[in-house]
């Protein structure tokens, strides 16, 4: 009987070392894949938020660039072609806030975003050096304030 006894606390023995290896493994999976994915997603914040500064960067010297161009003849050829430009930089740093609204997941980032290449869109209309100056500041704080904004957001994954 003893025998016995030991025997069948042999096997509660190891088929409970068995459950309890598959408990810890199947934790340990499903964290590697949750800080995966959230590292997945930490990257994409960073160069969404990246990409969208390049291109607001761009677009704010373009519509300087525009403002300038024609202030000196708003019929030449480098004009025309600047606003062209200034349009489709526009265009893409549209898409790269839109970018930016999809992956943040927080609507406040989205609007520091929105708000920064609005501003940026309104220097080319300044009536003189100083307003279009100013203006181009404005842009860039808006742009500075995003970026403080979205710094605070991508802290980077963490393995806890």
């Amino acid at each position: 009987m003893s025998g016995v006894l030991v025997s069948i606390v042999a096997a509660l023995a190891a088929l409970s070392g068995s459950t309890l290896t598959y408990l810890f493994q199947r934790r340990t999976a499903r964290d590697n894949e949750r800080f995966s994915r959230e590292q997945r997603l930490w990257q994409e914040r960073v160069a969404a938020y990246s990409s969208f500064v390049a291109a607001a960067t761009d677009f704010r010297r373009s519509q300087n660039d525009r403002w300038h161009l024609e202030r000196e003849d708003p019929q030449s050829a480098p004009f025309i072609a600047a606003r062209e430009e200034s349009y489709r930089l526009r265009a893409q740093a549209t898409a790269a806030a839109c970018r930016v609204r999809l992956v943040c997941g927080d609507p406040e980032i989205g609007r520091h975003a929105q708000r920064a290449l609005d501003i940026a869109t309104d220097v080319h209309l300044g009536i003189d050096e100083n307003d279009r100056a100013t203006r181009g500041a404005a842009a860039r704080q808006a742009l500075d304030e995003f970026l403080t904004m979205a710094s605070t957001h991508v802290n980077g994954p963490r393995r806890t």
